[in-house]
């Protein structure tokens, strides 16, 4: 058998992805408007055979990123381009008139610089291309990407992004071969992305102009069922600078649409949300998406008898208070903006800060004014906690007395007292302690508190008691200095 048959055998046993060489061609890593979060994507290029790309994996930032087709089909034909997105819809709304292959996959370009790896295939990954970049090659946030100079070549060079098109050549191997010598000959074809007849495995594909407007909606966000959340929208130009007259449309995902750069919304329901904003000006119009995710407030409302108040995050993520609002006795203390109370966390707010007289009539409201809950209300925690105060609070409380009083029966078949809130216990125990001259972790602990106030209607009643008593005495004093008492004596 001489050396031709055994080379066409060899090619007959291999796969066909053996002899791909699928390079990464071109990346956009951080875009010139707006947020990067579902527009970054990564182009590539098949230097070698025809392959079934989704076998494929994108190695980035510690994984294996899988790639799934979205338009165009499976295979990558060699010579062709082909774009992997982050979010392909978006990636379609920044380059509407893209027509070429596309893929989805999932990843997170990093806008200071990192390496990016494609493998192959199955279950014994390979790499096949590596390239490094980084914010000094450039293209950082310019309206720029980062093109590959050639196919062998690992440095970058930024320039108007091209998506699906390129002038990077293949290697294809001459199928004759001379018996008479030992070695095979290659002949080097050139394939550009043209609209060439010749070359049917060519794109034909052409950047579109590049847009001129660009849609901003925020970030994906977590907000409380119930309480309305600030939506802003923003319009640019290439420019990075404001765009006026234009006009903002929003759909919140629930069935609920609104126009207007700033709009609030309330969701009723938990879930997660796609909040679309679309802008029109003139005879242009994009849109930005966002992931809303909606969840209840997870919230404990305390009010102690010193008049402070205390709101007990009971979620294991951070909660925006902003503009929440403590109503008593009809006045009001709004939260200022950006109060964040932090995941499993208390914020205590002080009589001198609120200015509030706060009894059991106390309110906590939403933003909008609609009612959370009332004082001594809680929602289940999400986990328990162990945080050191916590800690601290129960060993001062096991260690102390605490007399409860009974409270007036409220709605339910086993209503007949009021447990003390585990904070309200936790905190008048302390303040016993240190009105016993005590520090409230000590050891030497031990006298009973017998006349422990409850957080309820009665820890006012000792003081207006006290008032009726003393006007009281004042009328009798008066009387009886007028000599105004009639004194009756029987005599028999």
């Amino acid at each position: 058998m001489n050396r031709a048959m055994l080379l066409a055998a060899f090619l007959f046993i291999v796969p066909q992805w053996a002899a791909a060489q699928v390079v990464i061609s071109e990346i956009m890593y951080d875009l010139e408007i707006g947020s990067d979060s579902g527009r970054e994507w990564i182009e590539v290029f098949n230097a070698g055979s025809s392959v079934a790309f989704t076998e494929w994996k994108l190695f980035e930032n510690g994984s294996n990123h899988t790639i799934a087709a979205h338009s165009g089909g499976e295979m990558l034909a060699s010579g062709a381009y082909a774009v992997i997105a982050d979010n392909p819809t978006k990636f379609l709304e920044d380059w509407p008139s893209y027509s070429g292959l596309l893929f989805d996959s999932a990843f997170s370009l990093s806008n200071t610089g990192e390496t990016l790896i494609m493998r192959c295939c199955g279950s014994d990954l390979v790499d096949k291309d590596s390239i490094t970049h980084n914010s000094e090659t450039g293209a950082a946030g310019d309206g720029k990407s980062l093109h590959r100079t050639s196919v062998s070549a690992s440095s970058l060079i930024p320039a108007t992004p091209t998506p699906g098109t390129g002038t990077l050549t293949t290697e294809v191997p001459d199928d004759t071969e001379d018996e008479e010598t030992e070695g095979t000959t290659e002949e080097t074809t050139t394939l550009t992305a043209s609209t060439s007849a010749a070359a049917p495995y060519q794109s034909s594909y052409v950047a579109p102009p590049l847009p001129v407007l660009f849609a901003d909606g925020g970030d994906d966000r977590t907000v409380i069922v119930g309480a309305d959340t600030d939506f802003w929208g923003r319009a640019y130009d290439r420019k990075q600078e404001f765009v006026e007259n234009v006009r903002f449309s929003w759909n919140f995902g629930d069935g609920t649409i609104s126009e207007g750069q700033h709009v609030l919304h309330r969701f009723g329901f938990p879930g997660r949300y796609a909040v679309v904003l679309s802008i029109a000006l003139d005879r242009a119009a994009v849109s930005d998406r966002m992931v809303v995710t909606a969840e209840p407030a997870k919230l404990a409302f305390s009010v102690f008898p010193d008049s402070s108040i205390v709101l007990e995050n009971r979620a294991d993520k951070d909660l925006n208070l902003s503009r929440w609002t403590i109503k008593s006795f009809g006045k009001t203390f709004i939260l200022p903006e950006d109060t964040i109370l932090l995941a499993s966390a208390s914020l205590r707010v002080a009589q001198q800060t609120h200015g509030l007289t706060v009894g059991p009539n106390a309110e906590l409201l939403y933003p909008n004014g609609l009612l959370a809950m009332r004082a001594g209300e809680g929602t289940p925690s999400a986990a328990p906690t162990s945080s050191p105060a916590a800690m601290t609070a129960k060993t001062v409380t096991s260690k102390l007395s605490v007399t409860r009083i009974q409270a007036p029966k409220t709605a339910g078949p086993s209503s007949a007292t009021q447990a003390l809130d585990p904070a309200q216990e936790s905190f008048i125990a302390i303040s016993k302690a240190e009105a016993l001259g005590r520090s409230p972790t000590g050891e030497t602990q031990t006298a009973s508190v017998a006349r422990t106030i409850i957080g309820s209607w009665y820890w006012w009643l000792a003081p207006f008691s006290l008032a009726l008593i003393a006007i009281f005495g004042t009328v009798v004093a008066k009387r009886y200095k007028k000599g105004e008492w009639n004194i009756i004596e029987q005599i028999e």
